[in-house]
């Protein structure tokens, strides 16, 4: 695929990474989008994240509120999770207006500001005891 002339680099930009572009298509969310928090093999919380604009995440202005973890969004979390190998890991999802659940993003470095007031859920301490459990089974991560 050719790319319009507005999107290619010009070839004195350096690299072949400044001609690289991560293209996705846009799914008309219903002005929010999911993000769920997975620590092991459970999803332990989860929350809204609601905007005007399409970027939702609370630390650029999205407002989080508290998610319902039905059956069906614990084991898509957890599946996506594992998908990238487990462990701890947040994973945005986007809901289609037709009420479909498509994983968007798996996050290693789990960002959680807003979220344990926001669900009730100590976050930090549900890491720390799967992280201990882990040691004392002398597991790898």
């Amino acid at each position: 695929m050719t790319l319009p002339r507005r999107f290619r680099a010009p070839r004195c930009a350096g690299s072949y990474q400044h001609a690289i572009f991560y293209i996705q298509e846009y799914i008309d969310k219903p002005g929010r989008d999911i993000r769920t928090f997975v620590v092991g093999d459970e999803c332990i919380a989860a929350i809204y994240r609601t905007s005007n604009h399409w970027i939702t995440n609370t630390a650029r202005g999205g407002i989080a509120s508290k998610c319902p973890i039905t059956p069906e969004l614990a084991e898509l979390s957890v599946r996506a999770a594992y998908a990238v190998g487990g462990g701890v890991v947040a994973i945005d999802l986007l809901e289609t207006r037709e009420g479909q659940l498509l994983v968007n993003e798996v996050n290693y470095t789990m960002e959680f500001r807003n979220s344990i007031d926001t669900t009730g859920v100590d976050i930090p301490a549900r890491i720390i005891n799967y992280v201990e459990a882990i040691g004392r089974e002398g597991r790898a991560f």
